[in-house]
């Protein structure tokens, strides 16, 4: 019991190899009883001390009881995401009622130390929830830009893809994340059964099959939808180039986030277009008075947007400034393509909405795919062009005829068994937690100045580093050390960022990053 003449308790008296279920009916129940509800519970009065403290107040019980466990979190005896013991095992190792034990946690959660979650128990939360200086709002020249990253981007990716070295920068998930085994068995079985299907091609949107699972999947994302609407693609890169050529023209001009991901600059200088970019705040996303301004100043085709959890910068607009920029985007007759390949990984239990959600016009093209969350050697991807339907439907026919079959059959068998959501709110719970630990780490070992971004979801984190870092020197030095980092001029048409880094959670276990963080750090 409790030493009711000391507010130390023995943490030793706690077992980590605890596992039952947190809520408080985790027994049977013997025939003609009933269980207490939790409401009932939390009307007792929690047991209490009758020893007075210096502020002259009784001190309960439960507060010396979330007291001690909100130290053993704080000490790492409790890890981040890691279950807690049940209430009903709480009171029995103190041996203090229920009331007690549930006032006891509910004081932890509202501190943010844990949470509770639907038909399971609660949880440690990310403890490490200090504010630190997000990167300062971009401002690039407000003239349109001639894109010329490609060759860059090419070498630096390739050069990091050389063996043995640690992929801290890479925007790829780790592949003991995916569901690499349930794909391998799903495509031997496709192979037997549909042993004929290579011989043919198929219809140019895609498998039916496929569109119909996307099509339910869409609604997560509040997006309604039919199989009719979706044209599968060779991953997202290729669904963005298609929306791009089925809105804009050689010569337009593109409205861009700044920084934005090198793919989406590849694609557009692959069109022979410009770029406009517009600023945009690590927290909240693109700056829309800034864009606006820029549409009514000069002729913008369409605007390249990733509002959920941008890369690299992890941003998310709201969803009041998602409507705004719907609505903004059809009074100027401006097409919005909307890049979502990260939304499903929030670090939320329910993933924001799509901007396409609130599109009532057909007016944004959808882009996505699944090589964040499944596999990305399988390049499969999805577009929903709204009123552009047809013109992408006839541009991906002319450009490859269709999308290859087998690949398409696995991701449909995959999401008919709803393995897609497991994977993805497994991945999700791990990347939140690697990305509060390498938050911890940088802010820990970087230099004075560094601000650190927060993002809500995805695996990657920009970092803006103190002006005196070249990024490309660190790029170089961190090579010479087997890091491999991504360096932030590769997100600019302007040659932006050449103080900032990209790093990512998602490639890297946990204490590989933590050993390559130290490293870099003596490197600045």
């Amino acid at each position: 019991m409790i030493n009711s003449t000391s507010t130390d308790l023995n943490l030793d008296t706690l077992t980590l190899q605890v596992r039952l279920q947190a809520n408080t009916c985790d027994s049977p129940v013997p025939k003609g009883k009933s269980h207490t509800c939790q409401a009932s519970l939390l009307q007792a009065k929690p047991t209490r001390l009758r020893k007075p403290m210096t502020n002259h107040r009784e001190t309960f019980l439960y507060e010396q009881l979330a007291a001690d466990l909100s130290q053993a979190i704080q000490q790492g005896i409790y890890s981040i995401d890691e279950r807690l013991p049940s209430l009903r095992h709480i009171s029995e190792q103190y041996e203090v009622s229920l009331a007690t034990a549930i006032q006891a946690y509910q004081n932890l959660e509202q501190d943010g130390l844990i949470e509770s979650r639907p038909r399971s128990c609660y949880y440690v939360c990310p403890w490490f929830t200090e504010q630190l200086d997000e990167p300062v709002i971009s401002q690039p020249r407000s003239s349109p830009t001639e894109v010329n990253v490609g060759y860059l981007a090419m070498s630096l990716i390739n050069e990091a893809r050389q063996p043995g070295l640690v992929k801290l920068g890479a925007a790829v998930p780790e592949a003991s994340l995916l569901p690499l085994g349930t794909l391998s068995r799903t495509l031997a079985g496709i192979a037997r059964r549909e042993s004929r299907a290579a011989s043919r091609y198929e219809e140019t949107q895609g498998n039916a099959g496929l569109r119909k699972q996307i099509a339910r999947l869409m609604r997560d994302s509040g997006v309604r939808c039919t199989p009719d609407d979706i044209i599968i693609t060779n991953g997202c890169l290729e669904a963005l180039g298609l929306a791009l050529r089925a809105t804009s023209n050689t010569g337009d001009t593109i409205a861009i986030e700044s920084p934005t991901y090198f793919g989406v600059l590849q694609v557009i200088e692959s069109s022979g277009m410009k770029v406009l970019e517009i600023p945009t705040h690590a927290g909240s996303g693109i700056d829309l008075d800034a864009l606006e301004r820029s549409i009514r100043k000069r002729k913008i085709t369409a605007c390249v947007l990733m509002p959920t959890f941008n890369n690299p910068l992890g941003s998310s607009m709201s969803e009041e400034n998602k409507q705004r920029l719907i609505r903004m985007m059809e009074k100027y007759n401006v097409a919005l393509i909307e890049d979502d390949v990260y939304g499903s990984l929030s670090y939320e239990p329910r993933r924001p909405k799509a901007a396409k959600a609130y599109d009532t016009s057909g007016n944004v093209l959808y882009c996505s795919s699944f090589s964040k969350t499944v596999a990305p050697g399988l390049r499969i991807g999805w577009i929903l062009a709204g009123r552009f339907q047809k013109q992408v439907k006839y541009q991906k026919f002319l450009d490859n005829i269709c999308t290859a079959i087998h690949p398409q059959l696995v991701m449909a068998e995959f999401l008919a068994k709803d393995g897609y959501r497991r994977c993805v709110r497994h991945s999700a719970r791990i990347y939140r937690q690697r990305m509060d630990q390498l938050r911890r780490w940088v802010s820990d070992a970087f230099p004075k100045g560094t601000r650190i971004a927060n993002p809500k979801g995805g695996f990657l984190l920009w970092i803006e580093l103190p002006k005196a870092c070249s990024s490309i020197d660190l790029y170089q030095k961190a090579m010479a050390k087997k890091i491999a980092i991504t360096p932030g001029l590769l997100f600019s048409a302007q040659g932006q960022y050449q103080h900032h880094i990209r790093l990512s959670c998602g490639a890297v276990e946990s204490e590989q990053a933590r050993k390559s963080i130290n490293t870099i750090a003596r490197l600045l």
